[in-house]
C-alpha cells in the first residue's frame, strides 16, 4: 500500500497538503467508518490530512496516536510511519519541537528501512520544514528539500515534487534571494498542468513573493490575486500568508491604509494559521503605525508578535520584530531600552550568522559517517579473503590520506607562517617609513624653499637632472597630499598639478618607475592600504576602504592587493588580528 497524497507544508504560511477544503459529508463518512471500524487504517490517514489541513493539531495527534497503536497491534510498519509523520508534523506546528524531532527521526529510520521513496520524500520535506521553522536553519532546509525534490524526480512524483519545488522557493524568499523565482513559476505552471488548485496557489504565492522581492510590484499583484481567488474558492488552511503578502506589496506602494486593512485581516485568522504568519501580521501591523508616529501602539503590537514567537517556538521574523522594537524606543528618545532591544537583535542575527559558519562541516561529518557504515555493512558479507584484501586496501588508502592530509597541513602551516611573516614586515616597514618621514619634514622645514614647481618644468624639454627632479616632487604629492585617492585622476590633472604636460610625465613615470601611469598611482592606493589594514585598531569596512582609496569596484581592489601582497585584505586584516593576540 502506498502513501497517496502526504505533500509537505509550504513553509511559512502555506497549507499543509492538498487543498484544505471545507468536506462535511467525507468527513462525516470517514468518521462513520471509524466508528464501525475503528482500525481503518485508510480512515484514520484521512482524519489525521484532514485536521492537519485545518489546523486542528489537537485531533491530528490524537488521531495518528490511535494509528501507532493500530500499527503495532496489526505489525504494519507503514501505518506505523504514516503515525509518526502526522504526529511530528502536528507537534512541530503546535510548539512542541523535541518530541516532534523525536518522532521525525523515527520517520526517517523507518522510511529509509521500508525504502519507501512516496513516504521519504514527505519525510525530506518535514525536516525541512523544521529546519526552517525552528531552527531557522535556512541552508540546511534547502538540502533536505533537494533530497525530496531528487527523489520526486526520479519517481515521477509529480505533485510531491511540485509541493516541494513551492517550499524551495519560499526558503529563498527568507533568504531575500531572488534566485527562487525559477521554483516558484515552475510549481506555477506544474499546479495548471496537472489542473490542482492548491499547486497553483502555491505557486502563485511563491511567484508574488519572488516579484515582491524583485520590487515589480505589478507582476506581483497579478500573482497574489489569483491566489487570493482559489485561497477564497477552496478554503485553503493560513490565509493569513496570503493577506500578509497583498500588506507587503500595498506598503511598498505607499498605500498604507490598505496594507492596514490586510495585516488586520490576517490578524483574526490567529487559530487556522501558521506562527510565521501571525507573527508577520503583528511586524506588518506595526511597521504601518511607525510610519503614523505611533510607536507606542506598534511598541504593543511588537511585543505581542514576540509573545507569540516564544510561546509557539517559532523564530522566523523574530529578530525583525526586535529590530523594530528597538527603533521605536529610540524613535521615542528611549535609548536604554532601544539598545536593550538591539543586542538582542543583534544576538538574533548572530546565531543565524554562527549555523551558517558550522553548516559545511556538519555535512561533510554526516556524509562521511553514512559512507563508513555502508562499507561496514558490505564488508560483513564478503567471506576472510575479500576481507583481508579490502583491510590492506583501506590501510594502504588510509595512509595516502594520512599523507595528504600531513602535506595539507604542512603546506597551510607553511602558508600561514609566510603570512604571518608579510604582515609583521609590512608593520616594521610601515613603523620606518613613518620615522624617516618625520625626520625628513623636519629637514624640510630648515631647508629653502624650492623653485615654484610650475616655473621649473614649464619648458618643453626636460634635462634628466630635472626629470629626476620632477619624479621626486610627483612622488611628494603622491604621498603628502595623497591625490591618488581621486577616482577619476587622469594624466592631465597630474601633469597640469605639475605644471608640465601628459607626454612628460608618461615618460618620467616610466623611466623611472618602470610602469604606466596607471599601475603607477595603483602602487601608492595599494601602499596605502597596506598602511591602514596594517593597523589592528582600524575597523573601517573594506568596501569603504576601497573606495576611500580611488578605486571604482571593490573586485578590482581585491584582485590588485592580492597580487601585490599574496593575499586578499581580508586575510590580511584577519593575520594582522592574529599577531595582534599573540601579543
Amino acid at each position: 500500500m502506498k502513501l497517496k497524497c502526504l505533500f509537505l507544508l509550504l513553509l511559512l504560511g502555506i497549507s499543509f497538503c492538498v487543498h484544505a477544503q471545507k468536506r462535511p459529508v467525507i468527513l462525516e463518512k470517514q468518521l462513520e467508518i471509524i466508528r464501525k471500524e475503528p482500525d481503518n487504517g485508510d480512515a484514520l490517514k484521512f482524519l489525521c490530512q484532514y485536521y492537519l489541513n485545518k489546523g486542528d493539531y489537537s485531533k491530528t495527534i490524537t488521531y495518528a496516536e490511535i494509528m501507532k497503536n493500530v500499527a503495532d497491534k496489526t505489525k504494519n510498519p507503514l501505518l506505523q510511519l504514516y503515525s509518526y509523520i502526522y504526529q511530528a508534523q502536528a507537534q512541530m506546528m503546535s510548539g512542541r519541537e523535541k518530541i516532534a524531532k523525536k518522532n521525525l527521526n523515527l520517520s526517517l529510520e523507518l522510511a529509509t528501512k521500508l525504502n519507501n521513496d512516496s513516504t521519504l520524500c514527505s519525510v525530506y520535506g518535514s525536516l525541512g520544514l523544521y529546519s526552517a521553522n525552528i531552527e531557522t536553519d535556512y541552508y540546511r532546509a534547502i538540502r533536505w528539500l533537494y533530497k525530496g525534490i531528487q527523489l520526486a524526480q526520479q519517481n515521477n512524483f509529480q505533485q510531491q515534487y511540485a509541493l516541494l519545488l513551492g517550499n524551495l522557493a519560499n526558503i529563498y524568499y527568507l533568504k531575500k534571494d531572488t534566485a527562487g523565482i525559477k521554483y516558484a513559476l515552475e510549481c506555477y505552471e506544474l499546479g495548471h498542468s496537472m489542473r490542482n488548485p492548491y499547486i497553483i496557489y502555491s505557486g502563485a504565492v511563491n511567484s508574488a513573493y519572488m516579484y515582491f522581492l524583485m520590487k515589480q510590484n505589478e507582476e506581483a499583484m497579478k500573482y497574489i490575486h489569483e491566489a487570493e481567488t482559489l485561497m477564497l474558492e477552496n478554503d485553503f488552511y493560513d490565509q493569513a500568508h496570503t493577506y500578509n503578502l497583498f500588506g507587503n506589496i500595498l506598503y511598498d506602494m505607499g498605500e498604507y491604509a490598505q496594507a492596514l486593512e490586510y495585516y488586520k485581516k490576517a490578524m483574526k485568522d490567529k487559530q487556522a494559521a501558521q506562527t510565521s504568519s501571525i507573527v508577520y501580521a503583528h511586524l506588518g501591523y506595526a511597521r504601518i503605525l511607525m510610519q503614523q508616529n505611533k510607536q507606542l501602539e506598534a511598541i504593543l503590537l511588537l511585543k505581542q508578535g514576540i509573545a507569540i514567537s516564544y510561546a509557539r517556538v517559532n523564530a522566523i521574523h523574530r529578530n525583525e520584530l526586535y529590530e523594530n522594537l528597538s527603533t521605536c524606543y529610540e524613535q521615542l528618545h528611549q535609548y536604554h531600552d532601544a539598545l536593550k532591544y538591539y543586542k538582542i537583535f543583534r544576538l538574533e542575527n548572530d546565531s543565524l550568522f554562527n549555523k551558517d559558519k558550522e553548516r559545511d562541516l556538519s555535512e561533510m561529518r554526516f556524509k562521511y559517517d553514512s559512507e563508513r557504515q555502508e562499507n561496514l555493512i558490505k564488508q560483513s558479507k564478503l567471506d576472510v579473503m575479500q576481507k583481508e584484501q579490502r583491510i590492506q586496501q583501506q590501510t594502504f588508502i588510509l595512509i595516502i590520506i594520512v599523507i595528504v592530509l600531513g602535506l595539507l597541513y604542512y603546506l597551510y602551516h607553511r602558508k600561514n607562517k609566510l603570512y604571518l611573516s608579510i604582515v609583521k614586515q609590512n608593520q616594521e616597514a610601515i613603523k620606518r617609513e613613518t620615522e624617516l618621514n618625520r625626520r625628513i619634514k623636519e629637514l624640510e622645514t630648515n631647508a629653502p624653499s624650492m623653485v615654484s614647481t610650475s616655473e621649473k618644468y614649464a619648458s618643453s624639454s626636460l634635462t634628466d637632472e630635472k626629470s629626476l627632479e620632477l619624479f621626486r616632487t610627483l612622488e611628494r604629492i603622491m604621498r603628502e597630499e595623497k591625490i591618488y585617492k581621486d577616482n577619476f585622476i587622469t594624466k592631465d590633472k597630474v601633469a597640469e598639478i605639475l605644471g608640465t604636460n601628459r607626454t612628460y610625465l608618461s615618460r618620467i613615470i616610466n623611466e623611472q618607475s618602470k610602469l604606466s601611469f596607471t599601475h603607477y598611482v595603483n602602487r601608492f592606493r595599494i601602499e596605502e592600504a597596506i598602511r591602514l589594514l596594517s593597523d589592528p585598531n582600524n575597523e573601517t569596512p573594506l568596501k569603504a576602504i576601497s573606495t576611500e582609496l580611488g578605486f571604482n569596484s571593490i573586485s578590482t581592489f581585491y584582485n590588485l592587493f592580492q597580487s601585490s601582497v599574496g593575499m586578499t585584505p581580508s586575510q590580511y586584516r584577519n593575520k594582522v588580528m592574529e599577531l595582534q593576540k599573540e601579543q
